[in-house]
This record gives structure tokens, C-alpha cells and sequence, in this order.
């Protein structure tokens, strides 16, 4: 295989199978950084058990961002195929080489949606977000101010070893994720995707809450 071509179908890290998932994001981040988060921000990113958290979104789609949601909808990616206020909840649990996250939405007329992915570990100790149909984010994560962030790198296709990147006007925009702890058993969901072109294409907003 060429040189030129193989770099291009291989673009992307390999995930890396030796890490325990609950262990992944710490990882990812740094003793350091990940440290300097709260407890409760701790316990949720490194859950050995199934558990669910419940709470609102409220979801801004521009028309650019409605068209990219409505089209990776048929993938499982994870963009809300709707705008405005919904109930939701976020499962969490071990998988098989990662960390499953599962959100669901019920929207207006009582939508309902999902949108899946799984939080696995790079081979170069950068973090994967690998969601239905072989879209995968790689992040970069960060904490400022208590908050954990993560921010997307690049945006691949996978199958199996072959990892093939999309430039950036052909994604979202570049994707920004925070969870912000807010006591009492409360936390602040945001996710942001700002395009090189079209400037803000999604925007959501949720407050959730630790099971009882």
C-alpha cells in the first residue's frame, strides 16, 4: 500500500484494550487534573456498576446543525434530532473495552430518542468517543475552575482498523463537552459544537441528578 494512502486510512489512534473502563477517563486526564475534581465528579466518571441519572435539556439546533443532527441521527451520533425542552436520562455503565453512555430524550409530542457512544481509551492515552456507525470523536480533556471539559480533536470514520479522518467543515464543528458539579447530588450537562463556517450549530443545556 502507498505510503500516502495508508496514512490516510490509519489516520486515527487505535483504541487500547489493556485499560480497566472505569479507569479510562482518569487516565486520559492526569493524576494531577484528576485530582483536582470533586468527589462526586470522580465517582460519576468511574462507576464499576450500572446507574442512571435524570434530568432536562433544553436543545438549540441552527438549520446547519438541524441537518447534521437529523442525518447522523441514522447513525446513532450524538446530536438531538430536536430542538427546546425534554426530560432525559443518562445511563452509564461498563462495556467491554469502555465506558457506555446512553442518553434519552423525550421531547415534544413525546419523542422519544437515543443517542449512544463509548468512552474508550487510546493506544496514545488520548481518549475515543466511538458512537453508532463507526463515528468517532478523538478528545482532548481539560479542567478549569473545578469543571471537566472535553474538547474534540479530530472526527473519524472506523471500521475495524481503518480510521479515515473528515475535515472539519464536513463535521458539526468542533464539539464541547462540560459537566460542572453543582452539590447536593446535581450536576450541569453542556454540549456545544461550533463550526469553522456556520458558527454555532448546536447548543444544550441539562441539569441532572444522582440516583437516590
Amino acid at each position: 500500500m502507498r505510503p500516502a494512502l495508508e496514512a490516510f486510512l490509519w489516520a486515527g489512534p487505535r483504541a487500547f484494550d489493556g485499560t480497566p473502563p472505569a479507569d479510562a477517563i482518569a487516565r486520559a486526564l492526569g493524576a494531577r487534573r484528576w485530582l483536582s475534581l470533586s468527589e462526586d465528579v470522580r465517582r460519576r466518571f468511574t462507576t464499576h456498576d450500572p446507574v442512571v441519572y435524570r434530568g432536562t435539556t433544553h436543545t438549540t439546533l441552527s438549520p446547519v446543525g438541524r441537518v447534521f443532527a437529523w442525518c447522523l441521527a441514522l447513525i446513532g451520533a450524538p446530536l438531538p434530532p430536536f430542538a427546546g425542552k425534554a426530560e432525559a436520562s443518562v445511563e452509564v455503565s461498563p462495556v467491554s473495552g469502555g465506558m457506555s453512555w446512553a442518553r434519552r430524550y423525550r421531547g415534544p409530542f413525546g419523542i422519544a430518542f437515543a443517542v449512544r457512544s463509548i468512552k474508550r481509551l487510546a493506544e496514545d492515552g488520548r481518549l475515543l468517543e466511538c458512537c453508532g456507525g463507526g463515528w468517532t470523536m478523538l478528545l482532548d480533556l481539560d479542567v478549569a475552575d473545578g469543571v471537566l471539559i472535553f474538547r474534540s480533536r479530530k472526527f473519524f470514520w472506523r471500521l475495524g482498523s481503518v480510521s479515515i479522518p473528515f475535515a472539519a467543515p464536513l463535521t458539526p464543528g468542533q464539539a464541547e463537552i462540560r459537566h460542572e458539579d453543582l452539590g447536593a447530588g446535581h450536576f450541569r450537562f453542556t454540549l456545544t459544537f461550533d463550526h469553522p463556517w456556520f458558527g454555532r450549530t448546536v447548543e444544550q443545556d441539562g441539569i441532572f441528578e444522582d440516583p437516590k
